[in-house]
């Protein structure tokens, strides 16, 4: 299967206050993969497969479907091909530079809500666009690995359910709260690409025959139950929980 984003295709913007000027968007992995990398091109005699290493035979894996070769190619294209506005050589990257940021160090914005003129807190608009284009990016890798793997989304690990931390990123009526989440947010983005690479590695491992260099410990892995809760309540009760976990 090859995708290519028309026109009739334009997705909505991912923040609709200060943060519309991001140029990220609500938008499934595949369109992500033809927005912001070079796609694979099966068409091309100059393109290698992004799966070449992973044993694919005749741009297929032998147990899989064209649609599941292609999630699984285009969430490994997104994690380890450059961006095309020079966020990422690879997504950990980024990742890691989004984890390095001191409290101290990040002038949070106060912005007023136009129609409402009630004041709010956000992060810095360069800061907030790090962090939610590896969030956006991370999450949606996240997804297509789990139904590559056959996991059940309720419970495998999910960076940020409907991204209610990083919404709150944008706009927070507590200065407090909103350095809460933003580390809250950092930890799970160094925990999931670690899931990541688990799963890649793995998911290679599985076809090639060779063993994984390296596992996602029991620490960073959330029982099912809690998984499955995650996401369920209002931001600053997820917080809360989280920060109520022995992990944490």
């Amino acid at each position: 299967m090859f995708h290519r984003l028309s026109k009739e295709q334009e997705y909505e913007r991912f923040f609709r206050r200060h943060g519309a000027a991001i140029d990220l968007y609500k938008e499934p992995l595949f369109a992500s993969v033809e927005r912001y990398h070079a796609p694979y091109d099966p068409y091309s005699a100059s393109d290698e497969d992004p799966l070449l290493s992973f044993g694919v035979v005749d741009g297929e894996l032998p147990d899989k479907s064209s649609a599941e070769t292609d999630g699984l190619r285009d969430a490994v294209i997104r994690y380890c091909q450059p961006h095309r506005n020079f966020l990422w050589e690879r997504l950990s990257g980024l990742i890691a530079k989004v984890a390095s940021y001191e409290d101290s160090a990040v002038a949070w914005e106060t912005l007023e809500d136009p129609s409402t003129k009630e004041e709010y807190f956000g992060l810095p608009l360069t800061i907030l666009a790090e962090v939610a284009h590896a969030s956006v990016a991370t999450q949606q890798i996240l997804d297509a690995l789990h139904s590559f793997l056959g996991r059940k989304q309720s419970t495998a690990f999910n960076l940020d359910p409907n991204f209610a931390f990083l919404y709150m990123l944008e706009a927070c009526r507590s200065r407090t709260d909103l350095r809460f989440y933003f580390a809250s947010l950092q930890l799970r983005l160094v925990r999931a690409d670690k899931h990541i690479c688990s799963y890649l590695q793995n998911i290679k491992a599985h076809y090639t025959g060779k063993e994984p260099s390296e596992v996602v410990s029991s620490v960073d892995s959330t029982i099912s139950e809690v998984r499955e809760a995650f996401g369920t309540a209002p931001p600053t009760k997820e917080l809360y929980r989280l920060l109520m976990r022995k992990d944490y």
